[in-house]
């Protein structure tokens, strides 16, 4: 009962002191990163444990404690977007803007964005095919580690059917929906053979987030109640708990072979474990065995898991509470994670004892789960960790100080990927605004909406440091070849 009344509470917070028209108008990514966050963590679990007909706090060990940082959080956030919408310099988002004038808001056309899409599934094809050690290597081949930087791009042509939201007034062709489908079985291709599910999902969910968004603004038009509706809603349904539910399975079982044999050998093994049945049940029957210490099951199904389990919140927090508070190795680790951010060169000089290949070896989760008393054995599982515990363990309540004052340049740097222009008439008369998005923003709508929670609130000062100006150079650099490279491939034919 205090569970349900943690998410009641955060949800009437959300939506009757947060998500006014205004705010929505004015801030739509930052407001959207929030929403986000207070669905994953309080709203999808009571939703999808509903379905799934188990209680919210299903094989939660603190439940109490993962509510209290849960709330705790949402308050911390709505009062960092409040000091953040005081500052002056978050109103800067025009025609005068650097980024407007880098081309960041000048509508790609269709044939561009399938293009960018064809460079996103071709840089899959390399790393995951050819040059498989740049997706597991900290560092390694810079060219290399470029074109890995090119992976979330292969989502750009879902983003034609909402040409709307960044300013597109280019027709939809007859082929596009056919396009999509065929681009799509490639990417489950791409997804089988690196024996991961994000590769594919990240497409469903980048229609799903952006459409979402789009109807909070009332770009779209909501969907009116009938039979079509309704069949593409049980369709849709269908697909996630039934076949991707599957297919996600299916990637789990064969996982152990990835290293053993070839890439098309594990998509036949993959779609061989689909077509079992009964090896899927077994399988996930086989997953209600667990580590003591360490347990992640709360949901299910695969998909929705990743929007809702709050599982690892908790096993985050058991474990802080086992190595304490301000642990003065968590918190060098923390430290050291932050500095590892830097290039090698830099970093070889102004912090020499830091060595990235054995800080990033490992993440937050193993790293908190071997100081509780797993040791280095921990090492190499790649538990996700959640800010939360790892932020008591390394900095005590302190961790929401840190959180608050770490994300308000984060809410400052999406935002800037719209862009609020006042209508102004022939008359010179003002009636109203339009909003535009960056593809850019829309490309990485999925990153917003699951932006927190992270491992460590350490993610966030890395992500500011190198995450976001690299999202923001290499997007530029995309849109601008890819511009001229069919303007030359006009002329020449």
């Amino acid at each position: 009962m205090l569970a349900l009344g943690c998410v009641l509470f955060s949800w009437v917070l959300l939506t009757n002191f947060f998500l006014t028209p205004g705010i929505l108008n004015t801030y739509p990514f930052s407001a959207f990163l929030i929403i986000g966050f207070t669905t994953t963590q309080l709203y999808f679990p009571l939703v999808f444990t509903s379905i799934e007909l188990k209680p919210i706090v299903f094989n939660l060990t603190l439940p109490l404690d993962v509510f209290l940082h849960g709330v705790a959080s949402l308050v911390v956030l709505l009062l960092a977007h409040y000091v953040y919408r005081l500052l002056p310099i978050q109103t800067r988002r025009g025609p005068r803007s650097i980024l407007y004038r880098a081309g960041f808001f000048q509508p790609p056309e269709a044939a561009q964005l399938w293009l960018i899409g064809c460079l996103g599934l071709l840089a899959n094809v390399y790393v995951y095919f050819f040059s498989s050690d740049t997706a597991t290597q900290v560092t390694g081949n810079a060219m290399d580690k470029a074109i890995q930087a090119l992976l979330p791009f292969s989502y750009a042509p879902y983003l034609i059917p909402f040409k709307k939201m960044y300013g597109s007034q280019e027709k939809s062709t007859r082929h596009l929906v056919p396009s999509l489908i065929i681009f799509t079985l490639l990417l489950f291709l791409v997804s089988m053979a690196k024996n991961s599910r994000g590769a594919f999902m990240i497409g469903f969910t980048s229609i799903g987030f952006a459409y979402a968004l789009g109807l909070l603004l009332n770009l779209f038009k909501p969907p009116v109640i009938a039979v079509k509706t309704v069949v593409i809603a049980v369709l849709g349904f269908w697909l996630i708990t039934g076949p991707l539910a599957d297919l996600g399975t299916a990637m789990v079982i064969v996982r152990a072979q990835r290293s053993d044999v070839s890439k098309t050998e594990l998509i036949k093994l993959t779609l061989a474990a689909f077509q079992d049945k009964r090896a899927i049940v077994l399988r996930r029957l086989g997953d209600r065995a667990y580590e003591d210490d360490w347990d992640e099951r709360y949901l299910d199904n695969v998909f929705t898991a990743r929007f809702a389990n709050i599982k690892f919140n908790d096993a985050s927090l058991v474990q802080a509470g086992k190595i304490g508070t301000a642990n003065p190795l968590m918190l060098k680790y923390s430290t050291d994670y932050i500095w590892g951010v830097l290039p090698d060169p830099i970093l070889k000089r102004v912090k020499p004892e830091v060595d990235k290949d054995q800080v990033y070896a490992r993440s937050f989760g193993d790293y908190i789960y071997g100081l509780a008393g797993a040791g280095s054995n921990a090492y190499g599982g790649f538990r996700t960790g959640h800010f939360a515990g790892t932020g008591m363990a390394a900095f005590g309540w302190w961790y929401l100080v840190i959180l608050g004052i770490s994300m308000i340049p984060v809410f400052l740097l999406f935002d800037k990927l719209s862009l609020l222009q006042q209508v102004i008439h022939r008359d010179g008369t003002r009636t109203g605004q339009t909003l535009t998005f960056s593809v850019c923003g829309l490309l990485t709508i999925t990153l917003i909406f699951q932006f927190l929670p992270m491992e460590s609130v350490a993610n966030i000062v890395t992500f500011l440091i190198r995450g976001f100006p690299q999202t923001f150079l290499l997007y530029f650099l995309v849109f601008h070849s890819t511009k001229v490279g069919l303007r030359l491939f006009r002329s020449i034919f």
